[in-house]
């Protein structure tokens, strides 16, 4: 699948190579690795504006690459015009979970946790655990570890209705309700929804991630959002990411569902989902985490990249510790709330990208491959 820009790139290194002190050689390549094709522009501008006034909401995307160009596409389909601010924050919702996933792995590193470790070892909690993964008769809580956690194969059911947003929104539309990890827990004990053995199966679940978070905690005498803040936003300079459930919204843009402003009880999603962001920290963070600058070992970030994936919807998209790989081209997290949907996606060819729909019922996942694609393409 080498295309022609690709050729062009490598010729250019072959010259430099044989002919280090030939500056304008060196110039050219540097402006070819920094140039957003005019080429590229084109389809991105029409993949935005038909998802955008099919369904009448709003899309904005950002595409980088490594060399530091970029562009942004956006278009409104309610007011059907074009969009030139590209400020605005949105709920990324379970994009949230590549920090919480980011984090375990961290602590990995410093060997305060490994992937094996079963989870009543490193949170016991008796109470907590009762009759949360019962399969068959059976209780399997002793068998899940950290990685089923990770990678959504525990077999714990899900604290939100599935299959029914309209029901789910009517009960918890309120964005004052307030809950606990507990109260999560508790509610995905009540819907007792079928659950399976630990590993043997992929079931998507938040409850993974809300313990994950618990987790978190524990080891390092911080609340997630603390450590979140020290060791993931802080270092990558991350000036527009706050936490829904501690910060005022920053130029928070509407979110909806079926066609009705919506928000989502932030401490409903916590470490799930919390995480408001814009344009520009989204695809930083996805493009910083795709190199492994979040990690102390090279080793940490291919293993994110190649172990311990589920087929999510066979053979297209595989769910991993954390991270969504979507056909061996792209790697990064959707998040939907009762507001917004997003992406983030990181390619190994240098480009990333982030996009956003402000309206919950919108599907993001056909864009984000749509875009996947075709920055693929650009090899």
């Amino acid at each position: 699948m080498k295309k022609k820009l690709n050729l062009l790139i490598a010729a250019i290194i072959i010259v430099i190579a044989s002919c280090n002190n030939n500056t304008d050689e060196k110039k050219a390549a540097e402006k070819v690795l920094a140039q957003i094709a005019d080429t590229l522009k084109g389809p991105l501008d029409s993949l935005v504006k038909t998802l955008a006034t099919t369904n009448k909401c709003r899309v904005t995307l950002r595409i980088a690459n490594d060399s530091g160009a970029f562009y942004y596409s956006g278009y409104d389909g309610r007011e059907d015009k074009p969009i030139t601010d590209f400020t605005g924050t949105i709920d990324i919702g379970s994009g949230t979970k590549m920090f919480t996933a980011a984090s375990v792995l961290q602590l990995i590193e410093e060997n305060k946790l490994s992937l094996q470790d079963k989870l009543t070892a490193v949170l016991p909690n008796d109470t907590l655990y009762k009759d949360l993964l019962i399969v068959n008769g059976k209780n399997y809580i002793d068998s899940v570890k950290i990685v089923n956690l990770l990678n959504h194969s525990s077999g714990f059911p899900e604290y939100f209705i599935e299959g029914d947003d309209e029901k789910e929104f009517t009960l918890h539309g309120d964005s004052t309700l307030r809950f606990t990890p507990y109260q999560l827990i508790a509610m995905a004990k009540q819907h007792k929804n079928p659950g399976f053995t630990p590993g043997s199966s992929f079931k998507y679940c938040n409850v993974n991630y809300i313990l994950l978070g618990m987790i978190i905690e524990k080891l390092t005498g911080q609340n997630y959002q603390q450590y979140f803040q020290e060791h993931i936003i802080g270092p990558l300079g991350l000036k527009h990411t706050y936490f829904s459930s501690l910060n005022p919204p920053v130029n928070r843009a509407s979110g909806h569902f079926k066609g009705k402003i919506a928000v989502m009880p932030a401490t409903m999603a916590g470490p799930a989902g919390e995480i408001i962001s814009d344009l520009d920290d989204m695809q930083k963070f996805i493009s910083e985490w795709g190199s492994g600058k979040l990690f102390a070992k090279p080793t940490t970030i291919e293993m994110l990249k190649r172990d311990n994936f589920k087929d999510m919807l066979a053979p297209i998209i595989k769910y991993g510790m954390g991270v969504v790989n979507m056909m061996d081209v792209s790697y990064g997290h959707a998040g939907q709330t009762f507001g917004f949907q997003s992406y983030m996606g990181s390619l190994n060819n240098h480009y990333s990208f982030a996009i956003g729909v402000d309206d919950a019922v919108v599907s993001i996942w056909e864009p984000a491959i749509q875009i996947s694609t075709l920055l693929d393409s650009r090899k």
